[in-house]
């Protein structure tokens, strides 16, 4: 068994995360340009734009390079009390899962830089890159799959 950690169930929020992840350069489509709306001085405006550009902010890495060596040693622990015949396989699979989705709720809040684009901070009115309406952090989850080879 494999413990999966992430936006598992919103597909429109698996794209936010990847795109968030990994960064991605946004280009009009089938139109000269992108047309962004945003507030300047309380009236909603519209600017025009080829492309938009969204930075990495790797806190799917982040989470794994920060939290790992945590998750071992839980495993380790869990290990030790099923040999004590204490608990259950599953259990510390649920345990690792519930402390991966805290860690990575954790690392979206706290995530700062690159900071948000002049725009999306405009839009928004904070500059807090992975948190709008706080619906990623919130659609992070877990489950436990069969492994496979």
């Amino acid at each position: 068994m494999q413990i999966e950690v992430g936006v598992l169930k919103d597909d429109y929020l698996q794209m936010i995360a990847v795109v968030n992840n990994d960064g991605a350069v946004i280009r009009a489509k089938n139109v000269p340009y992108l047309v962004i709306p945003y507030r300047k001085d309380g009236v909603m405006t519209y600017i025009k734009k080829k492309s938009v550009s969204i930075p990495a902010r790797r806190f799917m890495e982040r989470t794994v390079s920060r939290h790992e060596g945590r998750w071992q040693t839980v495993a380790e622990q869990q290990l030790a009390k099923l040999m004590n015949g204490d608990g259950s396989a599953m259990m510390a699979l649920e345990m690792i899962g519930h402390l991966a989705v805290e860690a990575m709720k954790s690392e979206i809040i706290r995530f700062k830089v690159p900071h948000n684009a002049a725009l999306t901070i405009a839009n928004k009115g904070f500059d807090d890159p992975l948190i709008d309406t706080g619906a990623l952090r919130d659609a992070i989850d877990y489950r436990i799959v069969p492994k496979s080879i």
